[in-house]
């Protein structure tokens, strides 16, 4: 197994002393797009976020959502050797944190809260062509909602078919569509990781069931044949907040998935 980055969990707030929430990295490989949730969460519970292998550049990204998974609560449990543990994550998280609880349970732990946030299952998407890839890389660093950057878009489709990542993202750093602090090096190490972490989605079969209590949030304009967790989650309820995939993150998506979060917590905090 990768060995377990001895700084991989960060604090996105720490302050609190109930249980706290455990975020795990999306496809991105960084927990920091949790930032404005955890300022939202209820203020007795500390947040954390998982940054991926790899995010560092120097420590090789992780092949497989099993090994993610594994590395994770590894970590998770040096720093808390014993539950409750509450898990949340978005996209590629969702099915990581979904991962995690299943090991934490089978090892007997509690999982009261796992919150699965728009998460794609895997294998319900074809891994996309390297251009599509490459799109869809800058789309989601940048963080931004469909149709929101025609500069961007316009840049892409200039290139031969026959172009590789490698140069599409050095032109693409040089063009003036991607914020001047993000050069070519950077863009081709951030790339590397959401494409290891791409393929490991693609890869993964759930080979089991979660029996614990299991939250779907899903963003109202997607697919809804991608988020069918109905087979891998007994106890499952699904809630849908406005906007898509990464508008989500904004108002009016952001408040709806912070006001379901400190609903389960305060369920939990009263039993």
């Amino acid at each position: 197994m990768t060995a377990i980055p001895e700084d991989s969990l960060v604090p996105l707030r720490a302050d609190g002393d109930l249980p706290p929430v455990y975020c795990i990295h999306p496809v991105s490989g960084s927990p920091y797009c949790y930032a404005d949730l955890a300022r939202r969460i209820d203020p007795g519970s500390p947040v954390f976020g998982f940054e991926a292998p790899g995010f560092d550049g120097i420590d090789e990204p992780v092949q497989s959502i099993r090994e993610l998974a594994e590395v994770h609560t590894a970590t998770l449990r040096a720093a808390r050797p014993h539950g409750p543990y509450q898990l949340l994550g978005w996209s590629l998280g969702g099915v990581v944190a979904f991962e995690m609880a299943r090991l934490l349970a089978a090892e007997g732990e509690e999982v009261p809260l796992l919150v699965v946030i728009d998460a794609a299952l895997p294998g319900t998407q074809p891994f996309p062509p390297g251009p599509a890839l490459v799109r869809y890389f800058l789309h989601d660093f940048l963080g931004l909602v469909s149709g929101g950057a025609p500069e961007l878009d316009k840049a892409l489709a200039a290139f031969d078919p026959e172009a590789g990542p490698q140069e599409r993202l050095e032109a693409i750093a040089d063009s003036g569509t991607v914020p001047e602090e993000f050069d070519a090096e950077f863009l081709l190490e951030r790339f590397t990781l959401f494409r290891a972490h791409a393929h490991a989605m693609v890869d993964h079969i759930i080979d089991g069931v979660h029996d614990g209590p299991t939250t779907l949030v899903k963003a109202e304009k997607s697919e809804p044949h991608l988020l069918r967790w109905e087979p891998y989650a007994s106890r499952l309820t699904e809630h849908t907040v406005p906007g898509d995939h990464h508008s989500i993150w904004r108002e009016p998506g952001l408040p709806a998935i912070a006001d379901i979060v400190n609903q389960i917590l305060r369920r939990g905090a009263s039993v």
